[in-house]
């Protein structure tokens, strides 16, 4: 097929129209600003040296998505690399979630994709041990099945 000036706007027209398509079946929201659990805020809570991380998670759930459960999945995954480092808390915590809905939503599967952003610290005070801004957070009703999770690269 020879190329022609036709022939290179058609195919620009079509991937715009798979552009489109795809945006319209995700969900995407986030926490916004980093947050810190109230217990742990204040002047001597923690200490003043802190190390970023980030942990990613991808979930493959069927029927549903409980969204505040997979949070507290990769919040723990998170929390146990702080750990690691010889912290004990997470402060200044926040999320960000994609939410790809499969085309036939009784039987397809969601592909849920969390990333998971803390600083680790340590403090007397205990972690809290549950996610922040969970008032932003978007379920997809029904009954969640996880059928896989994967950790990725941040």
């Amino acid at each position: 097929m020879p190329l022609s000036v036709s022939s290179v706007a058609n195919a620009f027209v079509k991937l715009r129209r798979v552009k489109e398509k795809s945006k319209a079946d995700t969900l995407d929201f986030a926490s916004g600003q980093p947050i810190t659990h109230t217990s742990l805020c204040g002047e001597d809570a923690t200490c003043k040296r802190r190390v970023p991380l980030v942990h990613g998670d991808l979930f493959l759930c069927k029927g549903a998505v409980d969204v505040s459960k997979l949070l507290r999945g990769s919040r723990a995954s998170l929390l146990e690399k702080a750990e690691f480092l010889g912290a004990n808390v997470l402060v200044d915590e926040s999320w960000v979630c994609n939410i790809r809905i499969p085309k036939n939503k009784r039987d397809g599967t969601f592909r849920v994709q969390i990333r998971y952003y803390a600083s680790a610290s340590r403090s007397s005070q205990p972690d809290a041990q549950k996610p922040v801004a969970l008032d932003k957070v978007h379920n997809v009703p029904g009954l969640m099945t996880v059928i896989e999770r994967e950790e990725i690269a941040p």
